[in-house]
């Protein structure tokens, strides 16, 4: 099982530190550790989540009483401490790792806690609560044992990105040029058809928006309001971004792809050419050792050859894991390496005749020799062109 890999790899990883034990805060890394996948619990960033492992010994999560059978239901974990917290009040949270961190034999050692993810002020309370451990910064280790994807990780994450192909693919496949179709009717086509493929499409991640004509030239319609589009019909001649980022297992896909409503004019051919090359950019350049810097200016210079501005303020690709966002990052300040077993999401982003953003989102996993790309239900190398009739 894909659980039993990651609690293998972090217990091999936790051996070989200086810390007594690791003291981890926010959804994404509970999840990672427990395999309890809990949506909801992004919603209440004032609600903490915590999860203690010792070396060598069992870990315990912290958590509120409400959240406890939950969680006990999802991880693998059995041991759970409840508490009632008050809106900025850490005194309840603070007591129950202080409780498990002297029953783990821990409460006087090394330990390590994601800096990133726990709030300042707890941080301090645990600092005055626990004054014989030595509380570290281990967002960085962490970050590292993440990025890098175990086997049936990988496997899981090459799976979602097909079933988020397909079901784009499957939206696309219902429109007609002559149809009335609006941008929220696509939209929810488009959660729908990735439901149909038991994909989650609940949760903080979770989006399925639609644009076109004068909607795609943002990325998000009708802000706030999230690209849903409301009543703009779909026109002849529009190219139409579908978007969808939705999950499995615990584990993320992020997905987009380009239809043009009727046959394409030259110019919509020749800007989504240049999508493609970008692509091919990328790919060639991602391999092991490389910087996520050097494969962002190989694309920007692809694009600036092909008389194209990537748009301002973008990277060009994004790990993908229990969260639909994470490292590694591949932007132009980014000089970490690209490592085997990464997975990426591929998503450069040009303007297209009429000011339309366009971008073709790929997931791609890093090989010793390079990376191959994963995911595709068709060949992307052309956009989806919507039929006139049955």
């Amino acid at each position: 099982m894909m659980i039993e890999e990651v609690i293998e790899k972090f217990k091999a990883a936790l051996n070989d530190t200086e810390y007594d034990a690791v003291l981890v805060f926010g959804p994404d890394n509970v999840q990672y550790l427990s395999g309890a996948h809990l949506p909801f619990t992004y919603s209440y960033p004032d609600r903490n989540l915590a999860l203690l492992w010792p070396k060598g010994g069992e870990p315990a999560c912290v958590c509120p009483v409400e959240w406890e059978s939950s969680f006990r239901n999802l991880s693998w974990i059995g041991k759970t401490v409840g508490y009632v917290e008050m809106p900025a009040d850490h005194a309840k949270v603070v007591s129950a790792i202080v409780e498990l961190a002297n029953s783990k034999g821990v409460s006087s050692g090394k330990i390590g806690i994601d800096l990133n993810r726990v709030p300042l002020s707890l941080y301090e309370e645990l600092e005055e609560a626990l004054p014989k451990a030595k509380l570290t910064s281990c967002e960085g280790w962490l970050k590292e044992l993440r990025v890098v994807k175990t086997g049936k990780e990988v496997e899981l994450l090459e799976d979602l990105a097909y079933k988020c192909d397909h079901a784009i693919f499957g939206t696309a496949h219902h429109v007609l040029v002559t149809s009335t179709r609006s941008e929220m009717s696509l939209s929810e086509e488009i959660r729908v058809h990735a439901m149909e493929r038991e994909l989650d499409v609940i949760g903080h991640h979770s989006v399925g928006p639609s644009a076109s004509g004068e909607h795609a030239k943002k990325f998000w319609p009708l802000a706030p309001n999230y690209g849903i589009g409301f009543d703009k019909h779909l026109k002849p001649g529009e190219y139409v971004r579908m978007e969808l980022r939705t999950s499995l297992d615990g584990y993320w896909s992020d997905g987009t792809r380009m239809m043009v409503m009727g046959e394409p004019t030259e110019e919509q051919l020749a800007a989504y050419k240049v999508l493609v090359k970008l692509r091919k950019a990328a790919m060639a350049a991602i391999k092991p050792g490389v910087k996520c810097s050097s494969v962002y200016e190989a694309v920007k210079e692809k694009a600036a050859k092909k008389g194209v501005e990537l748009v301002p303020g973008l990277g060009v690709g994004h790990g993908v894991g229990v969260t639909s966002y994470e490292p590694p990052c591949l932007t132009a300040s980014e000089d970490a390496e690209l490592r085997s077993g990464m997975v990426v999401v591929l998503s450069p982003v040009i303007r297209g005749p009429e000011g339309e953003i366009m971008t073709s989102k790929d997931t791609v996993i890093v090989e010793d020799e390079g990376c191959r790309l994963v995911g595709w239900y068709m060949d992307w190398r052309e956009p989806y062109v919507a039929n006139y009739t049955l």
